[in-house]
């Protein structure tokens, strides 16, 4: 998926990464395995559930332990595509938030407000890098709740735009179209929604490449949204004026 290639991408660039993550999936694990012996970077796993304050907050201190300091890239990359059924408008709710919501939406949130203090006692500046979707400019019955979580995951980057400037920490984000991960093919509900024989599905290595992009290029100032719709199809989301996606 996502995050698996871009740890690949950005430990080909000389950084040490800490995945954290619920479990991984068999294909990072079999990657994992492979570059054991090798002299590159570390890589470690940490067993995370994003919707915990502590395990975010234990993300840190075991990047300190293992690799020193506080890092100079944060990707909030976990999420969870949930597509409504006919149920979802007759079930009652037994809990007081929705998983999604917490994944998608809050871990972030949360994650960010952590980062921007372990990067602040550290003196140091640094980008969070956040994962959206072309979705967020779309109304979808469809994808309610997975649209209202990543407009809110948008909107929450650009407030965050101020902040660059004042501490030199950048917030950004990108927001592809449907891109073929695991994520997406095994959610029965999404397939039900997409043909992955003709539609278009843009590859991991695409959005890969914007996030790098944002990472590491100061051009890109904080808030900024990136759209990839298509390979080499990037552009920058505006906040007034908007004309939706592109492609």
């Amino acid at each position: 998926g996502i995050n698996l290639a871009f740890v690949k991408a950005i430990r080909a660039r000389g950084y040490s990464v800490l995945i954290g993550d619920i479990a991984l999936h068999s294909e990072a694990q079999q990657w994992l395995q492979s570059i054991k012996q090798d002299q590159g970077p570390k890589v470690i796993f940490q067993h995370t559930d994003v919707t915990i304050w502590d395990h975010l907050e234990r993300l840190f201190d075991v990047f300190a332990n293992e690799m020193g300091g506080v890092p100079d890239i944060i990707v909030a990359g976990a999420g969870v595509y949930e597509a409504s059924s006919p149920g979802f408008w007759d079930e009652r709710d037994t809990q007081s938030t929705y998983k999604l919501l917490d994944i998608n939406l809050f871990h972030p949130i949360r994650l960010t407000r952590i980062a921007f203090r372990r990067l602040r006692q550290a003196q140091k500046q640094g980008v969070i890098v956040h994962e959206s979707s072309i979705v967020a400019l779309r109304a979808s019955p469809v994808l309610p709740l997975y649209a209202v979580s990543k407009a809110g995951l948008s909107h929450f980057v650009r407030c965050m735009a101020p902040l660059g400037k004042m501490t030199g920490i950048r917030v950004v984000a990108v927001a592809p179209g449907i891109v073929d991960t695991p994520l997406f093919r095994d959610s029965a509900a999404a397939l039900d929604h997409i043909d992955t024989e003709s539609d278009f599905l843009l590859p991991p290595e695409e959005v890969v490449k914007a996030m790098i992009a944002l990472a590491t290029d100061s051009s890109y100032s904080a808030g900024t949204v990136l759209e990839v719709n298509d390979v080499g199809g990037w552009r920058e989301v505006q906040l007034l004026n908007e004309p939706g996606p592109q492609g």
